[in-house]
């Protein structure tokens, strides 16, 4: 405390009394205001050249207690009155006798210390306990820059249908009775790792049991251009793959650019809050993306490509690019062509307008439009969707529509690229069939019933309306799918999903029965 004051003091002398201007100059009245400074770098007429520069610096940086004119000014040269060379030394000690504690506080920090002696101990041995456990784990540590994260879904299913279903891809036919409970199970295993805290490396492994539902079985949905309503983590392999690698980076603060050699359309574009994610919320691989913006053909296997996202100001508009190649690994033997710019392959641009509104901002609004240009089996198409979605309050509404001009091509191909929806027809030797396609869904919400982080949802749609029928005598009527979910979280790791599904006409065929499905679906993340 000595020593600091001594310092002080002599600073101020050495400043006040013996600056030469101190003496030469004839003394002059004292401006009537003076502004505290915080930094020495604020006096614009004090140069580091200065003879007394450190000494003002510690005065002003060190102790605040030194002001500067009101113009910014310390006037070094001006001569110093008795009455402010009093302040000056009053304003100092002042701030030494607020840092520094007086001889009675130090009696009574000692006897604190000793009152609670046992406890300080014990708060000692913690601390030392904590610090060994953090030196442990910074020694063995599984990265520095990586983040690991897991997702996992069990699901037990059930389902059968009134009278019959035909697969139009096996020919099976299946009866109310044919079909069998079974377990389906997916995990993803996520590395996200960040060089620069600007970009993000993302690394997914998959893997599952082969299970599939009551809609997979009897050939809804599962090949082509169209997703027709199968569960979407059912049919996963179980040998280990590699589901995802991905490296996006920031040039600028509202850009975003991305490449990889393994990623999904989906992962970019035609997101929403309440039809995303199977983990999560709708579970058929119809409600979660656009079939004809996000083509089936594409997104379930994933491929290489680019995108971007541009945010610009950070405001309420985003626009959106990506392009992916399914076949893109494959130099050879694709018969629609492969590589990094053949069939299969598509290229989508989306612009949102997001905002949030009312009370808090618990309310928002999204809309999002849509084109995409694709080439997926044998088939090429030009597709215009909008996605929106509303929140109001734990309210929420949803929906997705999209119009394609599509053209079948392939000189006497089978039209393969439509999947169950028209297989085996075969398009005429030397021609090109050109029709129009539609889909739509639509859905309501509600969140943190009888718990906070539940969600009620429901949803109906159809994946694939179109003018085939004419041509080929197929698609007689229209598939119809419905899906209703409760989410209940157990906790913030854990959650259970009891899922009742159902379609009508699959496969746009009037001759089958409805279909009937339910799923209790548990969620691991961590």
């Amino acid at each position: 405390m000595e020593k600091s004051l001594t310092t002080v003091m002599v600073a101020a002398i050495h400043l006040a009394l013996l600056s030469p201007a101190a003496v030469a100059e004839p003394r002059m009245p004292a401006p009537a205001s003076i502004g505290q400074v915080t930094s020495v770098s604020q006096l614009s007429d004090v140069r580091p050249t200065d003879w007394a520069y450190q000494a003002l610096a510690s005065l002003v940086e060190k102790y605040g207690c030194i002001a500067g004119y009101p113009d910014g000014t310390f006037r070094g040269n001006r001569a110093l009155t008795r009455f402010e060379m009093a302040a000056a030394l009053n304003a100092c000690l002042d701030v030494i006798s607020d840092r520094f504690a007086t001889k009675e506080d130090l009696a009574t920090l000692q006897r604190l210390r000793e009152e609670f002696a046992a406890e300080l101990a014990t708060l000692r041995g913690r601390v030392d306990n904590l610090e060994a456990r953090t030196a442990t784990l910074e020694a063995t540590q599984f990265s520095t820059t990586t983040k690991l994260s897991v997702d996992a879904v069990m699901a037990f299913q059930a389902g059968g249908n009134t009278r019959q279903v035909v697969d139009p891809i096996s020919g099976n036919t299946f009866t109310g009775g044919s079909y069998n409970p079974t377990v389906i199970s997916k995990v993803e295993i996520n590395l996200n790792t960040s060089f620069r805290g600007t970009d993000l490396l993302t690394t997914t492994l998959e893997v599952g049991n082969n299970g599939l539902d009551t809609f997979g079985a009897t050939g809804i949905g599962t090949d082509g251009l169209i997703a027709g309503g199968a569960a979407d983590y059912s049919g996963v392999g179980a040998n280990v793959e590699l589901s995802r690698l991905f490296y996006s980076f920031k040039p600028t603060e509202d850009l975003t650019i991305g490449v990889g050699p393994q990623f999904y359309p989906s992962d970019i574009v035609d997101t929403n809050s309440y039809a995303n994610d199977s983990f999560t919320d709708f579970s058929s691989n119809f409600f979660i993306n656009n079939p004809l913006i996000v083509p089936y053909a594409v997104n379930d296997p994933g491929g290489a490509g680019v995108s971007i996202e541009w945010n610009p100001g950070g405001g309420f508009f985003t626009l959106r690019g990506v392009y992916v190649a399914a076949a893109a690994g494959a130099p050879t033997g694709i018969p629609t062509g492969g590589g990094l710019f053949g069939d299969p392959y598509q290229g989508t641009v989306e612009l949102e307008f997001a905002r949030a509104f009312g009370a808090n901002e618990r309310n928002n609004f999204a809309v999002r439009l849509q084109y995409t240009n694709s080439s997926t089996l044998n088939i090429s198409q030009n597709a215009g969707g909008v996605n929106v979605e509303l929140t109001l309050g734990k309210f929420g509404l949803f929906g997705r529509y999209a119009y394609s001009d599509m053209k079948l091509y392939g000189d006497g191909a089978k039209i393969d690229g439509l999947g169950p929806f028209a297989v085996g027809s075969l398009i005429p030797p030397g021609g090109q069939v050109k029709t129009t396609a539609q889909t739509w869904m639509a859905g309501l919400a509600y969140r943190d019933l009888l718990a906070e982080g539940s969600l009620l949802a429901a949803a109906v749609g159809q994946p694939f309306i179109n003018s085939l029928a004419s041509a080929f005598g197929t698609n007689d009527a229209t598939q119809t799918n419905y899906e209703l979910f409760f989410r209940y979280p157990l906790s913030d790791n854990i959650s259970i999903t009891p899922v009742f599904m159902a379609i009508t006409n699959a496969n746009n065929s009037a001759t089958n029965s409805p279909i009937f499905q339910g799923l209790i679906r548990t969620t691991f993340s961590f």
